[in-house]
């Protein structure tokens, strides 16, 4: 599987930059993926959101994922199952949208192909893409047989 994933801003803080950068390389090993990263939206919160819900679509390439609080959750075993189930069914481009401060708007949640939740627990969104970065990671190590996932 190809993965891209959009994000709205830059990640702020060194350690979430150290932590992305070290499982994009490490993912990047196993899967080819990119990171994206679009302007926030200004202004009014929901004018916001519309306009990095647009961002974020222009960017998506592919089968097009949003993260949201509402949207299905997996444990590591079932996302590597659902992984090799869209590959399955021809997908080979995977897009993985991380949305701002406020969240996804209801255009794009109508526009995705999916949406998955990383947790019941509400993350920052730089430590949401940390947290997705890793588990792609688990994810591709689980689907290749190596022994990092060990739960």
């Amino acid at each position: 599987m190809r993965y891209r994933v959009v994000a709205v801003g830059k990640l702020r803080e060194a350690f979430y930059r150290d932590g992305c950068a070290h499982y994009l390389h490490r993912l990047r090993a196993l899967a080819p993926c990119e990171m994206v990263e679009v302007r926030e939206g200004r202004g009014e919160a929901a004018a916001a959101k519309r306009a990095e819900g647009a961002a974020l679509l222009a960017a998506a390439d592919g089968f097009r994922v949003a993260l949201d609080e509402g949207g299905r959750r997996f444990t590591t075993r079932e996302l590597a199952k659902r992984v090799g189930e869209m590959e399955l069914a021809g997908e080979s481009r995977v897009t993985l949208l991380v949305g701002g401060a406020e969240g996804h708007d209801d255009e794009l949640k109508a526009a995705v192909d999916e949406r998955w939740s990383l947790s019941a627990l509400t993350f920052p969104h730089d430590l949401a893409r940390l947290v997705l970065l890793e588990q792609l990671y688990r994810v591709e190590t689980l689907r290749a047989g190596h022994p990092y996932h060990r739960g």
